[in-house]
């Protein structure tokens, strides 16, 4: 048998044992993994800011989109600077009133640049809305109404109007439900919101998501709202009846006698003038609150529908009125056609307002729950008479209405441009 000398079986341990030193050098280690870094807190709150920057980006782009789709149904009126809504497909536009008159004519500009010619028919001085009346094909859509009852609490809605430029902008808001309030006298319904509509929104359309109205920003008393459509319709059915175009174009308002006031004046059937608008055709006549309407162009006047002819076409230029002040009665001459145009203490094709002297005192504040709150009164309105009487001084003033009167004090009070009066228990 073979054998093998003892070098080379060292030779062979040799070379078996390089081999096996070298693999196990060449054997991959196993590394301990390193723990992962954690953020710091302020890594996190940048992180949170690049998030909620990029939502409110995107959301701010919606409601861009949101009000320029609806800049489709709006236009703005030149020479007014505020917005109108497409209101049907009639040619109606609506839009806020205004402080002053506005003229019977004047024009809208489209989003597109196109320019309508409107008519204003005359509203009442305290209207939140008015409507004007195209006298051509607007080849604009009209909006598209939406309940408020619908909607939810918490959505987002987005106020939209047409700047001097034509170009959409907009305020968004949370629907915090509506709300029933007077105005103008008149009960109304407003959407509560989250934020306040200023005088640059004046006749802006509020909008869901959806591009359908909720509502419309309008001139209530003295601060702006969003109102509902329907009450914009309610508004707008009373201007076009018999006493909004009384107060439109005479500034007049009458009632009949409540049964504390026939206890008052002594009277029965006749018809009361609540209030008058300083600079209207009825207040420069020299008639007043308090005074009772006796009769009209010969005729008895015992209800306020009785006054209707003033309102109607009539063939002569002037009517005659009776009224009874105090003991007297005392005859007075209206213009049979009081043109809306000249009526008002404003000339808005000049800009000028006239302004009367002042007179009487101002009311420094009302205590809640007495009879001057329960007729209206607040502070800032200025007293003019007492029972007929003028008063000069807060002094005498608190000389007459302290003292004793079983039927009561019928006061007549000035706040803006009209003058209406209460009777005080």
């Amino acid at each position: 048998m073979e054998t093998r000398s003892p070098a080379y079986v060292a030779v062979l341990a040799v070379i078996a044992g390089s081999i096996l030193m070298v693999g196990s050098l060449m054997k991959p280690v196993e590394l301990e993994p390193e723990p992962a870094a954690l953020p710091t807190q302020a890594d996190s709150a940048r992180l949170q800011r690049i998030a909620q920057r990029r939502s409110l980006e995107d959301m701010a782009e919606y409601f861009a989109e949101t009000a320029s789709n609806a800049a489709e149904h709006l236009v703005h009126l030149e020479h007014v600077g505020q917005t109108g809504i497409v209101w049907d497909d009639e040619g109606t536009v609506i839009t806020s009133n205004t402080a002053d008159p506005l003229p019977s004519a004047l024009q809208v500009r489209g989003m597109r640049g196109t320019v309508y010619q409107v008519a204003a028919p005359p509203a009442p001085p305290e209207s939140p809305a008015v409507t004007l009346l195209a006298s051509e094909d607007l080849d604009m859509d009209s909006v598209v109404h939406i309940p408020a009852m619908l909607m939810d609490r918490g959505k987002w809605l987005v106020l939209a109007w047409l700047n001097s430029s034509l170009e959409s902008a907009f305020a968004p808001a949370l629907y915090l439900g509506f709300r029933s309030i007077q105005c103008g006298g008149r009960p109304a319904r407003e959407v509560s919101l989250s934020m306040t509509p200023e005088s640059e929104m004046a006749g802006a359309g509020l909008f869901d998501l959806g591009g359908r109205l909720i509502g419309v920003v309008a001139l209530c008393d003295d601060r702006y709202v969003a109102l509902l459509p329907e009450s914009v319709d309610e508004t707008l059915v009373w201007n076009r009846g018999f006493p909004g175009r009384l107060l439109a174009q005479y500034g007049l308002r009458v009632a009949s006698l409540t049964d504390r006031e026939k206890q008052y004046f002594g009277g029965d059937e006749e018809v009361l003038i609540r209030e008058l608008w300083r600079g209207f055709p009825a207040e420069t006549s020299g008639l007043l609150p308090g005074d009772l309407i006796v009769s009209f162009d010969g005729r008895p006047v015992t209800r306020p529908d009785d006054l209707q002819p003033l309102v109607l076409p009539v063939a002569r230029q002037l009517l005659e009125l009776v009224v009874r002040r105090g003991r007297r009665r005392v005859t007075f001459v209206l213009p049979a056609q009081a043109n809306p145009e000249t009526s008002g203490a404003t000339s808005p094709q000049s800009g000028l307002i006239f302004a009367d002297e002042a007179d009487g005192f101002v009311v420094q504040s009302v205590l809640e729950g007495s009879a001057a709150a329960t007729a209206g009164i607040r502070a800032g309105d200025r007293l003019l008479t007492v029972d007929g009487s003028p008063v000069r001084t807060a002094a005498e003033a608190r000389r007459i209405l302290s003292s004793a009167k079983s039927n009561g004090r019928f006061v007549v009070v000035e706040r803006d441009r009209k003058r209406w009066g209460a009777l005080l228990d």
